[in-house]
């Protein structure tokens, strides 16, 4: 997730800057590159939100566990 956010903050602002030197197609491929980024970035927390959410919800099952012992 590391690699894909700069390229997700970096293709937009390069598309800017130079889309007037570059062609049609090559700022469409940028645009569309940028927002296969973002949506990379997104489906990845998505991800690290579920898996998160599934170890709260193992521990928290658990729990009961350790006081038995006590």
């Amino acid at each position: 997730m590391a690699v894909v956010l700069p390229l997700g903050v970096s293709l937009p602002a390069v598309t800017v800057m130079f889309g007037d030197r570059f062609g049609t197609s090559a700022t469409v491929a940028l645009v569309v590159a940028g927002l296969a980024a973002i949506a990379c970035t997104a489906g990845l927390a998505a991800r690290e939100a579920e898996r998160v959410r599934r170890d709260e919800e193992v521990l928290d099952a658990l729990e009961p566990l350790a006081g038995a012992h006590r």
